[in-house]
This record gives C-alpha cells, structure tokens and sequence, in this order.
C-alpha cells in the first residue's frame, strides 16, 4: 500500500493509503465507530459469546484528556493505518456529533465544548487522478437532505440500528452509492495558561481528571490506554503537580534572571555616561 502524502493537509484520504501517522501518544486508529459501550455489537458483549477485541472510542478519548496533550482517533483506519472509510449519509453524520455531544455530557466532570471536536473528512477512490481530488472531495460532501428529516431525534446508546442508519440500508439497497469517511475526534491539548478554563488550582490550573461514562480512569500511554485505580489516580494527579509547578518555578527564574541582567546593564550605562543621566533627570 502506498502511504499518504504529507506535504500539505488535504480535506480529504485516499482508500488504500496508509495515514501519515502511527498509533502513540496522539494518534488512535479505528475500523468503527461505536462511541460508547452500549453502542457495541451484541456480539462483543453478549456473555457466552467469545467476545470480540472491539472497544469503544470513548476509552481512548478519555485517555487523550487526561493527559492533557489531545489527540485524535481516526474512524474509518484499521490498526495497520490502512484507510478504509466508513460510508455515511448527512443524517448519520448528525447522529455522530449529537453522540459525541451526549458521551461527553456523560464523563465527571462533564467535558466543555471547547475541548473536542469532530470532522469528516471523504475518502475518495484511488483511481481518482490527482488533479481531480479536490473536486472530487466537494462533490463527494454534497448530499440533497431534508431540512425537517435532520430535526428528527437520534437513538444514542444503543446497539440497534437508529432511522438514519435504516435509511442509509434502503439507500444502499436501491442502488444508491453512499459516500465514505474517515471520522475525527480530536480532542484539544489543556491550554496551562488559559485562566478562563475552569482547572484545579488557582496558581498552576491544572487540567481535571476526566471519568468516562463507566465511571473508569484511562490515561494515554504511547499506543496503549492504562486504566488508573481511586488509588493510583492521587498519586498521578500529585506528581501531574510537581511537574508543572517545576516548569513555573523555572519559568520565574528565567524571569528573574533577565531582571537583573537588564538591571545590571542599566547601572553600567549610569556609570560611564553620568552626565547624560544628569541632563535626562
């Protein structure tokens, strides 16, 4: 497979590609959407069954949170970051962003709007010629929807298919050829200096400690989520603490030191030009 080009952000993949990026602290990859666990298949939860190694998405969001520097699963790209897309009408889309919208409702405590966001970006065919992409990226977006039909409530939590996913299956089974996308939810790196976010701590605002809709604890960890215990959690948060209290310790320093070095340098012009500062006072 050949791997996707890097040189610009284009507003769209190409199938087949493999995404520029490799699963670690940042980067997620995933074959699904199933946002959270009631979404999962009956199959990868049923007990009896041999389960499935399908998780939710909601896990590895958690996990981005906590350790303050984002990231963003990818929707649609299986674990070798071959990009496969999933097909999507307008009203699924709708049914996404209002799930993600209620999941991040769901965690304690309940996540801003500002801190997350998502994206669809098309997946068009690898034959389609170069010159022809980004054409092809609008046109593939463009979708003829009813205005009332987009008003109508979403089934969210629920492993049975919603009436958009319904309307998508008849779409397809007339011959209707729905339009593939990679899914992105990003989630924004804690801005320290951003007083206006409501952080732990006057002096150091530090980011909160998200649980998801389980009531778990996930922190990224290179390509792999760890699940923190009500004891481990403290000990995370403290040493989350020194660290950034370190880096404003050092940063009053520097400031300091600068100081004094321009105090030092303002006695030194006194000194040998004390007829100038004469005149100027």
């Amino acid at each position: 497979m050949q791997s996707a080009d890097v040189t610009k952000i284009k507003p769209y993949y190409v199938k087949y590609e493999i995404i520029p990026y490799e699963e670690d602290m940042c980067h997620e990859f995933k074959g699904h959407k199933n946002l959270c666990k009631e979404e999962l298949p009956r199959f990868s939860t049923d007990s009896g069954v041999k389960k499935g190694s399908r998780k939710p998405v909601s896990r590895n969001l958690c996990g981005f949170l906590n350790t303050g520097l984002g990231g963003t699963v990818y929707c649609g790209v299986v674990d070798n970051g071959a990009i496969m897309g999933l097909k999507l009408t307008q009203y699924q889309k709708d049914h996404v962003v209002g799930a993600l919208d209620d999941l991040m409702a769901r965690y304690k405590p309940k996540v801003p709007a500002d801190r997350y966001c998502v994206k669809f970006l098309p997946v068009l065919g690898p034959t389609v010629k170069e010159e022809d992409r980004d054409e092809m990226a609008m046109l593939s977006m463009t979708e003829i929807v009813d205005s009332d039909d987009r008003k109508r409530p979403h089934k969210f939590r629920n492993p049975d298919y919603c009436w958009c996913d319904i309307d998508s299956k008849a779409r397809c089974e007339n011959g209707i050829i729905l339009s593939d996308y990679v899914i992105e939810f990003r989630i924004k790196p804690w801005d320290y200096d951003d007083t206006s976010k409501k952080g732990l701590g006057q002096l150091v605002n530090m980011l909160p400690i998200h649980a998801d809709e389980e009531g778990k604890v996930y922190f990224r960890h290179q390509a792999s989520l760890m699940k923190y215990s009500i004891t481990t959690i403290p000990n995370a948060a403290y040493f989350a603490t020194r660290t950034r209290c370190n880096d404003i310790i050092e940063q009053l320093k520097n400031e300091i030191s600068l100081v004094k070095s321009s105090m030092e340098k303002s006695n030194i012009n006194t000194k040998e030009n004390p007829v100038t500062t004469f005149m100027y006072q």
